[in-house]
């Protein structure tokens, strides 16, 4: 995969070009985007930029929009890129929330969109379960397993919370010693 920038689904006023060219060249310029071979929608209607499509970091997703705000000719941006860990984020959320795979530490991956589980499960049911629920996610592309069969669940661990005695400031006498 390569950068990609995709060309806009409609014909662009003048300016409205000037203003997307513009931003492509903004985008490009910016090396980590680059390097990732993220793949961008831009769209421009009269000042407004969308900014659609993948990156592989919540910091790429974030500065890609501050890099377009602040050019002279875009009054605003709408920001609808989608970094990785959010799709991380998603998946094992909805792995979590599942009764069917709750009890197992399933590991998950993204890369522009495409998910990779791993980890131990104990039946084959259990990994196309994983599979199932992870596809249906709305940001997933599509899903690869490298789960292996054989695992056993593990109970829920409760953490808990920090005492009270830690939110309590420590005193410190007169010499500036802490009691």
């Amino acid at each position: 995969m390569s950068w990609v920038v995709r060309a806009p689904d409609r014909d662009l006023e003048r300016e409205e070009k000037k203003a997307y060219s513009r931003v492509r060249r903004v985008l490009w310029d910016y090396e980590p985007l680059r390097a990732s071979h993220a793949e961008i929608f831009i769209d421009v209607v009269s000042d407004n930029v969308r900014l659609r499509g993948r990156v592989r970091t919540l910091p790429q997703k974030l500065i890609a929009s501050v890099l377009v705000e602040r050019m002279a000719e875009v009054g605003s941006v709408t920001n609808e890129l989608i970094a990785d860990p959010d799709v991380v984020r998603a998946v094992a959320d909805a792995l979590a929330q599942d009764e069917r795979t709750a009890a197992y530490v399933v590991r998950v991956d993204a890369r522009h969109g495409v998910v990779s589980l791993r980890g131990d499960v104990a039946t084959a049911d259990v990994q196309e379960a994983a599979m199932q629920i992870a596809a249906v996610v709305l940001v997933v592309i599509t899903v690869r397993t490298q789960m292996t069969i054989g695992g056993d669940p593990r109970p829920a661990v409760a953490l808990t919370g920090p005492t009270a005695a830690a939110d309590e400031p420590n005193p410190v006498d007169a010499s500036g010693v802490r009691a």
